[in-house]
């Protein structure tokens, strides 16, 4: 039986129905097959610590070799968080000089779950002043983090974070300004965050965390944009954050509008009530509801969800990497992403016009791109079944990225 086919919505559901305790689906009339592609899923998807947890509280009969994996992808959980953060403790001491929001899964472990070894983390996430960035770097430098070669601040800022901290045998580190890539349909105001951010302990050191109606907008905007509705984990931490935090609605659409996300949330937000029975309240969902909203939205992003691919190629090659188009156009639409006029390359990395310098942005964006999509442009560029599957899934992304953006 192809496992594929079977990641369908009533396994995606049973899965959830677990994950965020509505109640317990019937799992005696699973089949091998039908475990073990709830295992996979769960292992996909980085929740399968979460979901062996559950299991257990439930006294589910579980064939031996999915409840041995489960209970390995636990217990492997529990000793990585606990390193985690022992790390970022560390970091938290060093950066005491400057204020700190711990962003994410950080602060999701410890707060919305009942244990931090039930929420996998991937890296660490931070934010800081747009004015302490280089003092972030150069201290995370002297803490042996690199690479040292670094472009400029400003280059930098570019994107939401600065170029990714990494160092043998620990976590990455991202230090974030903003919430989301600057290139986003979103507006947020960063120093509105900080007004309303909290106060937040990671092993005795004090530093701050983000509000709980931005923590939910981070969310939403997160799992709709950044992961492209990849992420039964994000449907996860919002079920929960909604369940621990008492959510000022009025409050979370304001920022919603202000910072141009309301359908985004209003989207994720009426996903999770529909599909996790999460609590958000039916007069929420009247009160704010996009004119154009229809239920053919929520469809498609349980299409997107329940279909065994994680496309990352962004919107732009999905809407132009279209059917029946010939090889050489395809390969010229690529090419044209990587070796953009120097112009646009100065406004990107913010380098004067007439810099040789920008020559050097060409290799780094031509890396970029082999290793980030080199897998998902292969798949775009060949005519099988796999490519039919792989564009239908980012067409999809792309409409509900159209609406999400539209007024």
């Amino acid at each position: 039986m192809d496992l594929k086919k079977m990641l369908s919505e009533k396994l995606i559901e049973l899965l959830l129905a677990y994950l965020c305790e509505q109640g317990e689906g019937d799992l005696c009339k699973l089949s091998n097959p039908e475990w073990k592609a709830l295992l996979r899923l769960s292992t996909y998807h980085g929740v399968a610590p979460l979901f062996y947890h559950r299991l257990s509280h439930a006294g589910a009969q579980v064939p031996d070799g999915v409840l041995n994996a489960l209970c390995k992808a636990y217990h492997g959980n529990v000793f990585q968080n606990a390193q985690y953060y022992h790390e970022l403790s560390e970091v938290l001491k060093q950066l005491q000089r400057i204020d700190v929001i711990v962003l994410k899964g950080a602060y999701l472990a410890k707060t919305v779950y009942q244990s931090q070894a039930l929420r996998f983390i991937g890296d660490i996430d931070l934010l800081v002043k747009k004015a302490d960035l280089e003092q972030a770097e150069k201290i995370l430098l002297e803490m042996g983090y690199g690479p040292t070669e670094r472009p400029s601040i400003k280059a930098q800022c570019a994107s939401h974070h600065l170029e990714t901290f990494t160092k043998k045998g620990a976590f990455s580190i991202d230090i974030h300004w903003t919430l989301i890539k600057p290139e986003a349909p979103f507006k947020i105001m960063p120093d509105s965050l900080w007004e309303q951010a909290r106060p937040f302990t990671v092993e005795d050191i004090q530093v701050l965390t983000l509000s709980p109606e931005d923590l939910l907008f981070h969310l939403c905007v997160h799992t709709a944009y950044s992961s492209r509705f990849f992420g039964i984990r994000f449907l996860c931490d919002i079920h929960n954050t909604i369940r621990s935090h008492e959510i000022d609605w009025e409050i979370l659409f304001h920022r919603a509008r202000q910072w141009k996300g309301e359908k985004t949330v209003y989207l994720v937000l009426s996903l999770a009530r529909d599909w996790l029975a999460t609590s958000v309240p039916e007069k929420v969902l009247e009160q704010f509801k996009p004119d154009d909203f229809n239920l053919e939205l929520l469809a498609k992003t349980k299409e997107i969800i329940t279909k065994d691919i994680n496309p990352r190629v962004g919107e732009n090659f999905a809407r132009l990497w279209k059917p029946n188009k010939p090889f050489r156009e395809k390969l010229l639409i690529f090419l044209k992403r990587i070796f953009l006029p120097p112009d646009e390359l100065a406004e990107i990395y913010h380098a004067p016009k007439k810099s040789l310098r920008l020559y050097f942005y060409y290799p780094v964006r031509l890396k970029k791109y082999l290793v980030s999509y080199s897998g998902a442009v292969w798949r775009g560029l060949r005519s099988d079944k796999e490519k039919q599957v792989f564009m239908t899934q980012n067409e999809r992304i792309a409409m509900l990225m159209d609406w999400m953006k539209s007024n």
